[in-house]
């Protein structure tokens, strides 16, 4: 995982300020649709546009669908994967299926130790990728099920009962709500990691997308702290009680529910009321999320669910502009085809890696702004005599000042002879842009006035520790990706010459190193190596892939000639020394399969497993499977994903190093709208945590 966000946690201020000062920007959230109830909703909870709501004695989920008639429910928790909700029902924990009505999956079971206590659960929680079932209890405890069986991995000893808890993202941590403190727990090495102290009872907690901040609501106040070292960052001071907060999905907006009647949306960077909402009844959710190509806020009015439209939110600028900075950055360090070692260094070193950083955030941040100053209305201002210079203004741009003589003055009386050109903008701290460079036409006297901030404007990517890879480590990366490429190339050819494959099939590599933060809070490195082929002529991809209707990957010689080249470089080549026992490597699996139909269905013979309610991911969002011999594979989704999981299969079983090392395990599925067989290809990301730890 990128963690870009990190950046602004140095420039941030600790800050305290009355509602009563409102900074309104245009960025908004409107309303989109609702969804009315017969009776009043008195929980919900969602996983993007899966949902379901308690109200009168009945669980329901879109236009008063049933899901369950269950009388004395005090908490829910949505499945991630959406297949399935739990419930906390007459002081008991139950599974029901989300699909089918009043369908009883699991009782949870959870006796006391001491049968003289009674162990009451209080909250649940899923973690986001739907692996784990958690449940709060009365006495203190934090008990950890699975979710094939629901049965108890582990218990998380607490003090206070926590009356509320989520998890983050990332699996790092539990953020508990127990009387007047949060206690966050480390959930691998199941202790406190920090204990965040309050003046009053938090009303609720929330972890933002990438897990790089925890908000905490309470009467009177809202709290930012980060994740990184626990420091509260930002203080907000409000009349009222705050509740249900939750970050937007790239972490620039913080909503929150105002004494349970106003929808209220900060914007972090600038750390003002972006948007303040009224509403009639009870608010009780609040919750952003994306969809495939839209950005939502879910709420509840006291008889409907509300979708708004959160597209008109302003994007965060400044991890945009990083993301493609690092891309190219990733590229530029790389060594070229020809390039000796000693041009390579005169080329790629400290120096030469500052200045061109500085140019690919210049480059990506003026094309992301776009024509600003078309829209912006420039207008003359102040002239400063004794500097002689002269403020340009803008509608919302920073004002500028340009070198101007006395004796040209006169020739600004008119905004609309001013010709501006050649802009170059940069981000501020506020993640708004300004200008850094521009020249401007005086169509009056024909003369041409700089203003350049380039020199003067702070590079906020090399500034800033926890986004900066070491040089040695990306030239170690370039070095060991230009060998696995000549690996590639003599093991494609050698499947040549054997008539396995030939030039339609298309094997690609890459390396990437980025940053990351674990749970202590410490800096770390992470080695991506990515493994991905494709047949790009359709005649040939039923000799040398996938044959139609096929899940096997011994009877695709592109995939198979991938793996060769995967248990090389794994077992023999630069990566195996990464490879040690115990090291955590997170797999990402992507299979795929075309549009051609399947008419009735594919015999799966089970060689793989079973596979019941599987997470997995499609589009970006995590949705679950079951594929087992005896339902076998009725969908293009199902074949995708046994041919991810036959790839899986095959790494754990004939990869060496990869059997002592500690492996995450993701799976993706690609479904193509088109037919053909150059739509059957496998992308295989392996991330190795913490690579070059000593």
């Amino acid at each position: 995982m990128k963690t870009t966000s990190f950046l602004f946690l140095k420039i941030y201020l600790l800050l305290s300020f009355s509602f009563f000062s409102k900074d309104y920007a245009s960025a908004q959230i409107e309303f989109m649709k609702e969804y009315t109830s017969k009776n009043e909703i008195k929980l919900i909870d969602n996983s993007n546009f899966r949902l379901i709501y308690y109200a009168n004695s009945e669980v329901n989920t879109y236009k008063d669908r049933k899901a369950a008639t269950l009388n004395k429910v005090s908490s829910m928790a949505l499945n991630p994967t959406g297949n399935s909700f739990a419930v906390i029902q007459k002081k008991k924990v139950k599974i029901y299926s989300f699909l089918r009505t009043n369908t009883k999956l699991f009782d949870v079971k959870y006796k006391s130790k001491n049968k003289s206590v009674k162990r009451l659960p209080l909250s649940l929680a899923y973690s986001a990728a739907a692996n784990y079932f958690l449940v709060s209890f009365s006495t203190g405890e934090i008990i950890v099920y699975n979710t094939k069986e629901y049965k108890p991995e582990w218990v998380l000893e607490g003090e206070t009962p926590a009356t509320f808890f989520t998890m983050s993202p990332n699996d790092y941590f539990i953020a508990a709500m127990a009387g007047n403190h949060i206690d966050v727990w480390n959930f691998e090495r199941r202790n406190i990691r920090s204990k965040i102290q309050l003046d009053a009872e938090a009303t609720g907690v929330t972890f933002s997308p990438d897990a790089s901040m925890l908000a905490i609501t309470l009467p009177g106040r809202v709290l930012i702290y980060n994740t990184r070292n626990w420091e509260n960052i930002q203080s907000y001071s409000i009349d009222g009680t705050a509740s249900a907060p939750t970050f937007n999905t790239d972490d620039k907006y913080l909503a929150f529910v105002l004494d349970g009647k106003r929808i209220v949306i900060i914007d972090i960077r600038k750390q003002t009321i972006t948007q303040e909402i009224t509403e009639t009844g009870n608010i009780i959710a609040c919750k952003f999320f994306n969809g495939t190509n839209n950005a939502y806020l879910i709420t509840n009015r006291p008889k409907a669910i509300v979708y708004w439209n959160a597209n008109g939110l302003n994007p965060f600028y400044g991890k945009i502009v990083n993301q493609e900075v690092d891309k190219k950055m990733n590229e530029w360090v790389k060594m070229m085809q020809g390039e000796s070692m000693e041009d390579y260094k005169i080329r790629v070193n400290e120096e030469t890696r500052a200045r061109q950083m500085e140019v690919f955030t210049q480059e990506v941040t003026t094309e992301l702004a776009g024509d600003r100053i078309s829209i912006e209305n420039p207008f003359i201002g102040d002239y400063d005599n004794e500097n002689k210079l002269l403020s340009i203004n803008f509608t919302s741009l920073p004002p500028i000042e340009i070198s101007v003589p006395v004796s040209e003055i006169s020739d600004f009386e008119n905004n609309s002879k001013l010709k501006f050109k050649n802009a170059v903008y940069m981000l501020n701290e506020k993640d708004e842009f300004i200008l850094a460079y521009v020249e401007i036409t005086n169509e009056v006297n024909t003369k041409v006035y700089i203003y350049d901030n380039i020199g003067r404007t702070r590079l906020k990517a090399i500034e800033t520790d926890i986004n900066f890879v070491p040089l040695e480590i990306l030239q170690i990366a370039s070095q060991e990706e230009s060998n696995l490429v000549s690996v590639t190339q003599n093991i494609v050819e050698e499947n040549k010459q054997e008539k396995l494959i030939t030039e339609n099939t298309q094997i690609n590599v890459s390396t990437e190193v980025v940053t990351d933060v674990d749970a202590d809070g410490n800096k770390i490195l992470n080695y991506l190596v990515h493994y991905k082929y494709e047949v790009i002529n359709k005649e040939f991809s039923e000799k040398e892939d996938f044959p139609i209707g096929n899940y096997d990957i011994r009877k695709s010689n592109a995939a198979m000639s991938l793996m060769k080249i995967i248990k090389n470089s794994f077992e023999e080549g630069d990566f195996a020394k990464y490879l040690t026992p115990g090291k955590r490597i997170r797999i990402s699996i992507t299979g795929s399969a075309d549009a051609t139909p399947i008419r009735g269905k594919i015999a799966y013979d089970g060689r793989y497993g079973n596979f019941e309610s599987e997470p997995y991911y499609q589009n970006g969002e995590l949705n679950s499977i079951t594929v087992t011999k005896t339902t076998g594979i009725t969908e293009n989704t199902h074949l995708a994903f046994i041919r991810a999981m036959s790839v899986k299969d095959y790494l754990s079983t004939n990869i060496s190093t990869l059997q002592n090392t500690k492996n995450d395990y993701v799976y993706n599925v690609e479904v193509s709208e088109e037919r053909g067989g150059e739509y059957r290809r496998i992308h295989i990301q392996f991330a190795i945590i913490n690579a070059f730890e000593q």
